[in-house]
């Protein structure tokens, strides 16, 4: 089933497998392509994975999360950006490659944090400004115009980053987002808002990504994110991927919640919350979270429509093509995130483990 062809409402995947969006630091320092980024994705590509999504592109100057970081947010982004599109298509045409679209929100280290409300990130020390009305019209117009971007690059669809505690994460979180307002009283309002506004000019799929529990108290739930994503289903958005947490959460989980350590968590461990939206929306699902192994794959893939992989494809990006020829049945990766350390200290994706 893993290696079966899958379908959206507007998209053709050629596999049900998921490069899952990961942040590069391979960009120069205006946000520009480098060829750098061209051959990790190239490679990505002749892996086999039936679709891939980039990592986080930021939508504005003030979205930035890192250093290297790929942008999107102004037009001479876009040469760069269908270069990337042309290499990986010429590599192979059939897969389906999205652009994911960010603002870091208050998790910067490049100061000048806007946020729904002003709330301190005891992980960076970051104490963001509240954004005004204005700023959120801004952001929204924001995302619009990068998604319009990605179209004219030829990406095939966009996903917007609303998890892990980036800015569209922190609006629908009750934690971070402690407005009085409609974009409080409705913290999924800026998530259609931005929805609708694309399809006032462009068709292009949007994908999302979204917590399913930030696991941080008084933080997003799963039975609100439930509630949330019936509105995003109902809004016409082509897929959702099932992710959690924040940087905040190592502060009451004493773990890295997003990566966790695959040998103490056990395989996919976001499962349960993909199951749950699933079970509420109409549109295709994508489990991520600690997914190594073609087996625990085919099981998720009997209530799910995907599952995406990050650092198995960090550590082999062919992984996925040796499982379709009975290579190998797993990933040797061992979660060790030394991959993810790197990029935290601006050096380039790749894995770094010592074994």
């Amino acid at each position: 089933m893993l290696f079966t062809p899958a379908e959206t409402e507007n998209l053709k995947m050629k596999n049900r497998l998921v490069r899952s969006a990961t942040a590069e630091s391979m960009a120069t320092k205006e946000g520009f392509v480098t060829d750098e980024l061209i051959e990790l994705y190239k490679k990505l590509a002749e892996g086999g994975a039936g679709t891939i999504i980039t990592g986080y592109m930021f939508v504005s100057e003030d979205g930035r999360a890192s250093y290297k970081m790929t942008g999107i947010s102004e037009d001479r982004h876009i040469d760069g950006l269908r270069r990337l599109v042309e290499e990986v298509k010429n590599v192979a045409n059939d897969v389906v490659f999205v652009a994911q679209l960010a603002h870091a929100g208050r998790q910067t280290i490049l100061g000048n944090a806007i946020a729904p409300s002003a709330v301190r990130d005891p992980y960076t020390g970051v104490e963001p400004r509240e954004m005004t009305k204005e700023d959120i019209e801004r952001v929204i117009e924001a995302f619009v115009n990068a998604a319009l971007r990605a179209e004219k690059a030829g990406f095939d669809a966009i996903q917007l980053h609303a998890a892990h505690g980036y800015l569209l994460s922190e609006f629908i979180s009750p934690h971070t987002n402690r407005r009085k307002d409609e974009y409080g009283k409705e913290r999924a309002k800026i998530l259609l808002d931005i929805f609708e506004r694309i399809r006032e000019k462009s068709r292009i799929p949007v994908m999302i990504k979204m917590n399913a529990c930030d696991f941080v108290p008084g933080g997003l739930e799963v039975d609100e994110a439930v509630r949330i994503a019936k509105l995003l289903d109902d809004a016409g958005f082509e897929a959702i991927e099932v992710s959690g947490g924040m940087y905040e959460s190592i502060y009451h989980n004493r773990y890295n919640v997003v990566s966790q350590k695959v040998a103490k968590s056990g395989e996919a461990y976001f499962k349960d919350y993909a199951f749950k939206i699933k079970d509420a929306v109409s549109i295709p699902v994508m489990c991520v979270g600690g997914i190594k192994s073609r087996k625990t794959a085919e099981i998720l893939l009997k209530k799910v429509e995907f599952v995406s992989m990050s650092r198995p494809l960090i550590r082999d990006p062919y992984l996925p093509r040796k499982m379709m020829e009975g290579e190998v049945d797993a990933s040797d990766c061992k979660s060790c995130n030394l991959c993810l350390t790197a990029i935290f200290e601006g050096k380039p994706l790749g894995c770094y483990a010592k074994n």
